[in-house]
């Protein structure tokens, strides 16, 4: 007998829409969340299993296409090996020496509750099991095997009549060129894992939309990286000349796809980040919602609209409904304790940085802002350690320099963070760039008019960190004074 949904002893895998997995207590599986190929790797043995046993061959090909064959099984042995010690031993088994299937009486997983309705002829199904099959679920260096059958089941999953759903938003088909279609998903995949890979997803990104110019979702996807190049969390390119290429990309994929989800989300970044146009940008989130709720980093992006407006309770929603919907995402993930850092509680910055950190121990946002957090309460010579750290991580990027500057100033260390603040302030007069970081690390010095000659030059030069004024804790020494309350005025920041 198939176990039910409701079996208390049956380990649980959601894949439509929000991707999670739970033991029969509820416990979720955490290390499996935190490898997505592994993941991806039971949803099709749980699949497959509908119909009978999967070859460990097809398996090999799905996941390790580049691979030699001796290579390849061992990859697969090894994946195989670390299921069995998460979920145990009975719940993947073994058809004879080269094929395996999953015990269903052992795991539920939503994708194969609606496709079992599905085949029986069930008219009515739940707004979850509607969801996206692996949304948000990228894989790097895998081959069209595995592309092929995820196009194959989600078509499969949407096999209803359009008069028995409510409508929802129409997922275009990827490229059909295999390069074209290569490029976008390698290019999505690195852009999570940025500024570290920003230079690869802007070389991807522009490889897709040059292979396939007529596919509005590259071209979005081409808009968030020239966002995020030019925001507060990269810096590699001026405000002035990132944001503008973002808005014409996310413009290009309006053109071609008035419905385009992504290229509203990217629309409206740019426009509560490079123009400060506050109402403007949240209709533009509302507009992208509308389309397609599940979209994640609609909810996330917008959430960093509601901070800058001191909407505290409404951005930690926003953060939250991104994260249950991409739980994979270092960025969504991080951007939790980002949250709680401006919203001044720093134990839970703490503590969410930690969170990520256990899911990628090699990235360099979770020293971050753990350090900007400690650094909040006091906690002058951890916060150095931290950002030491997320500099280390990130191969010396800006913002984590910056930050290192911040932190010297904050533990005393007025030569060092002097040090720091000379490259920021060259920068500056040079580049375009990195005024506001100068700003953040004169305010802790107490050089009070020198920061705000900093903070002039962040206006002029339309810095991402602006949007940000009325909350980044880092400024604190200034608020007292009325040219704070004027800036805000200026930027439209200002509460009653």
């Amino acid at each position: 007998m198939v176990a039910s949904g409701r079996d208390p002893a049956v380990i649980r895998l959601s894949v439509l829409g929000a991707v999670d997995i739970a033991d029969g207590s509820g416990q979720r599986l955490d290390a499996l969340l935190a490898q997505p190929r592994r993941l991806c790797l039971l949803t099709v043995l749980a699949v497959e299993s509908m119909q009978g046993a999967c070859s460990r061959e097809r398996l090999m090909a799905m996941f390790w296409p580049e691979q030699s064959a001796d290579r390849a099984s061992t990859n697969l042995r090894q994946a195989l090996a670390f299921l069995r010690r998460v979920l145990g031993d009975e719940v993947i088994v073994n058809q004879g020496r080269h094929a395996l299937m999953v015990d269903q009486t052992r795991l539920s997983c939503d994708a194969v509750d609606r496709l079992r309705e599905l085949r029986s002829g069930a008219r009515a199904l739940p707004a979850l099991q509607r969801a996206e099959l692996l949304a948000g679920v990228h894989l790097n260096e895998v081959g069209e095997a595995w592309e092929q059958w995820l196009q194959a089941q989600r078509h499969r999953l949407d096999a209803l009549e359009p008069e028995e759903v409510p409508a929802r938003p129409t997922l275009p088909a990827l490229p059909s060129d295999p390069q074209a279609r290569a490029a976008y998903l390698h290019g999505r995949f690195h852009w999570t894992r940025r500024p570290r890979e920003s230079a690869k997803a802007l070389a991807c990104l522009e490889e897709a939309v040059s292979r396939a110019p007529d596919f509005a979702p590259a071209h979005a996807a081409l808009a968030d990286v020239y966002n995020t190049l030019g925001s507060w969390e990269s810096g590699a390119l001026a405000a002035a000349e990132a944001f503008p290429k973002a808005q014409a990309a996310a413009s290009r994929a309006l053109a071609l796809d008035p419905c385009c989800a992504a290229a509203h989300t990217s629309m409206a970044y740019a426009t509560a980040h490079f123009q400060w146009q506050w109402a403007d940008a949240e209709r533009q989130f509302k507009q992208a919602l509308a389309i397609d709720p599940g979209y994640a980093h609609a909810h996330h992006w917008q959430a960093h609209l509601l901070v800058a407006q001191r909407r505290f309770d409404e951005a930690l929603q926003a953060g939250l409904k991104a994260l249950e919907l991409q739980p994979l995402d270092i960025i969504i993930n991080v951007h939790l304790a980002w949250h709680h850092w401006l919203a001044r509680d720093a134990a839970a910055a703490i503590e969410q940085s930690a969170r990520t950190a256990h899911l990628d121990e090699t990235d360099h946002w979770p020293p971050f802002f753990r350090g900007m957090a400690c650094a909040m309460c006091g906690q002058g010579h951890q916060a150095v350690d931290a950002l030491r750290d997320a500099c280390r991580l990130s191969s010396g990027n800006a913002v984590m320099r910056a930050g290192l500057g911040y932190v010297y100033a904050v533990a005393d260390d007025k030569r060092s963070a002097r040090a720091v603040l000379r490259e920021f302030d060259v920068a500056t007069d040079t580049q375009q760039r990195f005024a506001y970081e100068a700003a953040v690390i004169c305010a802790a010095l107490g050089e009070i008019d020198r920061a705000f000659a900093r903070l002039e030059d962040a206006v002029a030069t339309r810095s991402g960190w602006m949007a940000y004024l009325a909350v980044d804790p880092r400024l604190d020494p200034l608020r007292g004074d009325p040219r704070y309350a004027a800036l805000e005025r200026r930027l439209g920041l200002c509460v009653g």
